[in-house]
């Protein structure tokens, strides 16, 4: 049951990441400098949340915070850098591959970033006090 929550968790935080940096990307802004601080400030932002998010389901389950937030975060990497890889190869479709691409494209430029601020934020704010 605790393999299937934390799979669950990464497959939402990839659909919050993407959907939501999907519509901060469709806002048009003329000056690159400021599109560029909007974007940062953006990955920011929704890994706070993200980070206050799933603490707050791991909470509610009663499940170790520190250690599954890290296995959230290596899940979501390996699901979208491994599976859409697999699912191209079985699947020979020109669609499926670009389906594929896109959910990879997405995990190496906004997942990344995303799951390194979520594991310093986890790593912060759940330190031993001794």
């Amino acid at each position: 049951m605790k393999k299937f929550i934390i799979g669950s968790l990464a497959i939402f935080e990839f659909l919050f990441y993407t959907l939501l940096m999907v519509l901060i990307g469709s806002i048009n802004i003329e000056n690159q400098v400021l599109k560029l601080l909007l974007h940062f400030g953006a990955i920011l932002l929704i890994s706070v949340i993200l980070y206050f998010l799933i603490r707050y389901i791991l909470k509610k389950l009663k499940m170790d915070i520190k250690k599954s937030l890290y296995l959230i975060v290596v899940w979501n990497l390996v699901l979208g850098l491994l599976f859409p890889g697999i699912f191209a190869t079985i699947i020979p479709s020109e669609k499926i591959f670009l389906f594929s691409m896109m959910i990879i494209v997405s995990t190496i430029y906004y997942g990344i970033f995303i799951n390194i601020i979520l594991s310093f934020l986890n790593f912060f704010f759940t330190k031993n006090k001794n």
